[in-house]
């Protein structure tokens, strides 16, 4: 064999490794979040009048509250997604390609702009962040779910919608393994 065969076979070697590190590493991720919530709210039956929506956009993720790089892996919140919004009396329904996230009003806290969340920056508060908190083993989990509009004008009536979640019974502190926050 040539060197040119050896160059390649190493480099295709290397490549499946990193591959094989990164879903590693995102497996560990998700079992270390078992903690955070049990299920997510199931759609009710009656989600009441539509408030604003459908919206049309990009799913950009989930990550613990406070912490824009602390991305939740675990299913339906752990991918990117084509997705629509929509806001009823009830609460907020986000249509994911694979799955649908129900965040009851008496869940939500508010609704506000960002430029990063879920490792994706976007300039000028181009994210709209709905933040939510779900029952887990380790108790309420305050959670920032990032959608990205394909119509960034109807942003400020999104931004009025407020929740009716009760204030968080611990400190608004992200549960992070990241260094910054260590």
């Amino acid at each position: 064999m040539t060197q040119d065969v050896w160059t390649l076979v190493g480099v295709i070697v290397v490549f499946l490794g990193l591959i094989g590190l990164m879903a590693w590493g995102w497996r560990n991720r998700s079992r270390s979040q078992a903690g955070l919530f049990d299920t997510l709210p199931e759609v009710p039956a009656e989600t009441g009048d539509v408030v604003l929506g459908p919206l049309t956009g990009v799913y950009i993720g989930s990550t613990v509250a406070g912490d824009w790089q602390a991305r939740i892996a675990r299913a339906p919140l752990g991918h990117r997604s084509a997705a629509t919004l929509t806001a009823f009396t009830g609460g907020l329904r986000l249509d994911l390609a694979d799955a649908t996230v129900w965040i009851p009003r008496a869940d939500l806290v508010d609704v506000r702009r960002a430029s990063a969340l879920a490792n994706k920056t976007v300039p000028g508060g181009g994210i709209l962040v709905a933040r939510w908190q779900v029952d887990g083993h380790d108790g309420p989990t305050l959670i920032d779910s990032g959608f990205r509009a394909d119509d960034k004008d109807s942003y400020p009536r999104w931004e009025a919608l407020r929740g009716d979640a009760a204030p968080p019974t611990r400190p608004d502190t992200p549960r992070s393994t990241t260094e910054e926050n260590k």
